[in-house]
């Protein structure tokens, strides 16, 4: 479900983008470095989203890509903890790995589905 809200909230904003850069069609002075370009405001507007949208994802999937590198690393070696000592196997016990994670949700989601 959460899926579903997020994807059409992305739908929205891409709508209010798209109505907001048709309502500003008007050519606009665009200056570099090395000269000016007049432009239509809708390119600008679309691009200036764009390279938004690219810093976005350049500044925010490093760290992502870090924390689960690590997750997954401290996975395995409290997998190594329990298979060398399987008698604090009950006291070590927690939820190993997303995979579990989603088959335990998809047994519940099926659960209530039959109700």
């Amino acid at each position: 479900m959460k899926k579903q809200w997020k994807i059409l909230l992305i739908l929205i904003f891409i709508l209010i983008i798209v109505l907001f850069s048709i309502a500003n069609v008007d050519s606009v002075k665009f200056s570099f470095l090395f000269g000016n370009v007049h432009l239509p405001l809708i390119l600008v507007i679309i691009g200036s989203v764009l390279i938004g949208a690219v810093l976005i994802g350049l500044f925010t999937y490093p760290p992502i890509y870090k924390q689960r590198h690590q997750i997954t690393k401290l996975e395995r070696d409290l997998r190594r903890m329990i298979e060398l000592h399987p008698e604090d196997s009950e006291r070590l016990k927690v939820n190993l790995g997303s995979q579990e994670a989603a088959a335990n949700e998809t047994r519940a989601g099926n659960r209530r589905s039959k109700r």
